[in-house]
């Protein structure tokens, strides 16, 4: 399950990675870099966003400040990038939620495996004794009766 989930977490963000490069302009000429700084400017934190958002390597809640952080800018080049950071950041968010339910449904899983493990040595205490009842019984039966003495 966490392969497919990391698959289809990887597909969203290279799906939004090409969407956002098929709605970028194409470059301007060399006299105007002053416009694009805003535009760089704007895309950094979304960038480090996405490799915070990593699933094995990244850091969620660093992906999910810089996410929060890049939706409250509100300057034009940054609003651009809103609906690619809303979507990054519900994806940040699921994520988390689904950790911290898999780390419940972990810890639940070692509690019913130690409570098992209990069950099954004081089934084993209790087989135990009750062979040892069975050999005592058995003991006793074998022994021939006591025959009163004639007198």
């Amino acid at each position: 399950m966490p392969v497919d989930r990391f698959r289809l977490s990887f597909a969203t963000v290279l799906m939004l990675l090409l969407a956002g490069c098929a709605s970028v302009p194409p470059p301007e000429p060399a006299d105007a870099p002053v416009a694009a700084a805003p535009q760089a400017a704007a895309e950094l934190p979304l960038q480090q966003a996405l490799l915070a958002a990593h699933p094995r390597t990244g850091n969620p809640a660093r992906a999910r400040a810089l996410l929060e952080a890049a939706l409250a800018a509100t300057d034009d080049a940054s609003r651009a990038l809103h609906p690619y950071a809303r979507t990054l950041l519900d994806q940040v968010v699921e994520r988390q939620r689904l950790d911290a339910a898999n780390l419940k449904l972990v810890q639940q899983l070692e509690r019913s495996g130690q409570q098992l493990k209990d069950s099954q040595q004081q089934a084993e205490d209790l087989q135990r004794k009750m062979d040892a009842l069975a050999d005592i019984e058995r003991s006793q039966s074998a022994r021939p009766p006591r025959r009163a003495l004639n007198r």
